[in-house]
């Protein structure tokens, strides 16, 4: 299964329950301790055989002028040093070709033994082995046969790795054919299907392995498979936690079997990366087996989530409304009828004047208000795809495409049991009509059975999670009773299992969601209060249409639903609008400062993935325009972090104005220590690629009675002018 990874922090903090704590650094040993361990290493290395080739050129180079000493002092004949060198080399070429060792060994080891007894002769003759000549003729002859010994070390040293990466490969290979083998007779015998695994691909987290096979013929399909994987599981003798999960190949006549040999669902993730992101590209929420990211995509799907109580779908409810309000082109609508407790804490930093605004756009905390939400969003589904023609046909697509300036509309519905039989049915009309005008829902419930979770919002799923429950009769309805899930495959409280795409197309994988907290919401709410999206003006009129008796629809909403999330008489503080201090960015794998007045203007550029150059300008100068008061945004300083102006320019256009206004390209290179030429290349590739043309065709300058070419100030910041406003062409 392919995953976007839009979570890179995947482990928990070390300060956060469950970490590993960081081990205590050693203590430093003295620098006296240290310089007896190197002598201590030195002596115990000293030796014919040592790590590094060289080492043993310069023991035989030591050995050969200790050995010439002595035999100078005892008055031994020069021609005994050849006999000993060349009874060396003939030991050493024997010892070789016992070996089986190839002529050029051979003849290397006999040039070690014959060219220390061609100098100790020489040198023994001439009564010289300590002078001047002897030991640096020694030192060169070392030297030369280090070098040579330390490629031929290495040489060696390349040939064994590869040698040994070859046998692992092949290893592995037969590893692979035999398990391959062994499955093929498993699935022949449990499923009756007789299939040929053409690959096994390893996990990188070494927790299992995926079995790419093609399917014989005859009209066997893989749900002939996936029936029957927990009987693969029980046959292959899999760990308690482990499974087998089953979905198409690459064609009708192939099928993937993903096998998890260990039970890599039991440590908890955290999710603390709180940057920006688009309803656009797809969702990560937790974890897969197999160390992918299991996803979801909310831009045309509307999803339901079930799971019993103590399973962890609270959390991982939370965990999806975390990622929704990152998404700086959604409104995230919540409908909570339970007391308010999923919606609060979204709310409470606004509450409390720490946030510019709600994380959320609107919580309904009780029948009336849930019915104005949801009658808002019928009449914006109904409004919106008239009132957009133009946008989508510029776009070419019958779906309105979603911005900042045009934001996505989640209804989020916690306990679905609870809300009135009139209100699901227009959730189930929103699901049946919202797709092209960019409004989904997301729906909850503690069991998958009919009563808790109506068919009509089921069916309009396509986005199913399933967290652990008692009873796999649940699951079953939930996900279908093609896939015969095993409940055991996601026992710990936070695991459940996901169906991305349509039913039928593909299994629900087991996942473990990320863990969340009150402190990563509370810290959640205040880092993306800053850039969250304000409702278009024509989706705000639309939802005006609604007949509330004495407030607005839409524009009062707060003013109705603060009462009912806080039962004491709260005043709403907004923010400092100009801070003294900007608090810090928020960073991944750090809990970001809360602080108030839209915190810092560098979220506004953070990329998202999949984003063109056009439509982050889009983005970044719709929430700019809100936001230009509140934040207290310079605009300028803003432009310029957007589209940065080359240093080279804004040098070279201080050096101009310092100079009247003018200057000549030679000036202009002395006064910023360049090149003159390639001054002039850099600069007039600049200015090319902003398309800025010098004042007049030769580029000339006349700087008292001299003309030579140079530049204008006037050039130069149009260039940077345009620089600025974003005119730079792609390479």
């Amino acid at each position: 299964m392919t995953t976007t990874d839009t979570n890179p922090q995947m482990v928990p903090p070390a300060a956060a329950p469950g970490a590993t704590p960081n081990p205590a650094p050693a203590p430093a040993k003295p620098a006296r301790g240290r310089a007896m361990s190197w002598a201590a290493y030195a002596l115990s290395t000293w030796h014919w055989r040592h790590p590094h080739p060289a080492w043993g050129t310069l023991n035989a180079a030591g050995a050969t002028l200790g050995a010439a000493s002595i035999a100078a002092a005892a008055q031994v004949p020069g021609p005994f040093a050849a006999i000993g060198g060349a009874l060396g080399a003939a030991g050493a070429v024997a010892a070789g070709m016992a070996d089986d060792l190839p002529g050029h060994r051979l003849l290397w080891r006999g040039c070690c033994w014959m060219m220390p007894g061609a100098w100790a002769t020489t040198a023994l003759m001439t009564d010289a082995v300590w002078s001047g000549w002897a030991v640096g003729t020694l030192a060169a002859g070392t030297a030369g046969f280090g070098t040579v010994a330390t490629a031929i070390g290495r040489s060696r040293r390349r040939r064994a790795a590869n040698a040994q990466q070859h046998a692992a490969a092949m290893d592995a290979a037969a590893r692979r054919d035999r398990l391959a083998a062994v499955w093929e007779a498993r699935i022949a015998r449990v499923t009756d299907v007789k299939v040929r695994v053409r690959n096994v691909q390893g996990w990188a987290t070494r927790t299992g392995f995926t079995l790419d096979a093609d399917l014989p013929a005859g009209g066997a399909t893989w749900r002939d498979i996936a029936r029957r994987t927990e009987g693969l599981a029980a046959d292959a003798r899999l760990p308690h936690g482990c499974e087998v999960t089953v979905e198409p190949g690459d064609s009708r006549g192939a099928v993937l079997l993903h096998v998890s040999t260990v039970n890599a669902l039991a440590q908890d993730h955290y999710l603390d990366d709180y940057s920006l992101l688009s309803i656009n590209n797809p969702l990560a929420i937790g974890p897969l087996r197999n160390g992918e990211q299991a996803v979801i995509n909310l831009r045309y799907a509307c999803g339901v989530l079930v799971g019993q109580t103590d399973s962890g779908k609270t959390n991982q409810l939370q965990t999806i409304n975390t990622q929704l309000v990152r998404c700086v082109d959604t409104l995230v609508w919540q409908i909570d009828l339970a007391g308010g407790g999923l919606s609060r804490p979204w709310v409470t930093p606004y509450a409390e004047g720490r946030a510019p605004r709600p994380a959320v756009d609107w919580v309904a905390t009780n029948i009336g208000e849930a019915e104005i939400m949801v009658r808002a969003a019928i009449e914006i589904i109904n409004g919106r795809k008239p009132a957009y023609q133009q946008r989508m046909r510029a776009a070419n697509d019958d779906k309105i495409p979603v911005g900042p300036d045009l934001p996505e509309i989640v209804i989020v519905v916690d306990e679905i049991k609870t809300v009135p039989p009139h209100i699901v049915n227009m959730l189930a009309q929103i699901s049946d009509t919202g797709r092209a005008a960019g409004v989904r829902t997301l729906c909850c419930a503690l069991r998958a059975t009919d009563d808790y979770l109506p068919i009509a919002i089921k069916e309009q799923a396509r986005i199913r999670i399933g967290m652990r429950v008692t009873d796999e009769k649940e699951l079953n309805y939930l996900f279908g009773w093609k896939y015969n899930i095993d409940a055991e495959a996601a026992p710990y409280q936070g695991c459940g299992f996901l169906l991305a795409g349509n039913p039928g197309e593909a299994a629900p994988m087991p996942f473990k969601g990320y863990r969340t907290d009150p402190n990563r919401i509370d810290a959640a709410a205040v880092a993306v209060a800053p850039w969250r999206p304000d409702l278009d003006a024509t989706s705000a009129q639309l939802a005006g249409k609604v007949a509330v008796k004495g407030t607005r629809p839409y524009a009062d909403r707060w003013a109705r639903t603060m009462p009912t999330l806080f039962t004491d008489p709260i005043t709403i503080t907004p923010p400092a609008t100009t801070p003294t201090t900007p608090p810090p960015a928020p960073t991944v794998g750090s809990t970001p400062a809360v602080g108030g007045a839209g915190a810092d203007i560098a979220h506004l550029f953070d990329p998202i993935p999949g984003d063109t150059l056009d439509a982050a300008l889009d983005r970044f100068k719709t929430i700019a325009a809100r936001n230009i008061n509140e934040l207290g945004i310079d605009m300028t300083a803003a432009l310029n972090h957007l589209n940065p102006v080359p240093e080279l320019l804004t040098r070279a256009l201080e050096a101009t104005d310092a100079n009247g206004g003018r200057i000549h390209t030679g000036e202009l290179a002395t006064r910023l220590d360049m090149d003159p030429a390639t001054l002039g290349a850099e600069l007039g590739r600049l200015l090319r690629e902003v398309g800025v043309e010098r004042h007049n065709a030769t580029g000339s300058v006349r700087i008292g009675e001299a003309v030579k070419p140079g530049y204008h100030s006037a050039t130069l910041r149009d260039a940077i002018d345009a620089y600025r406003t974003g005119g730079q062409r792609a390479a």
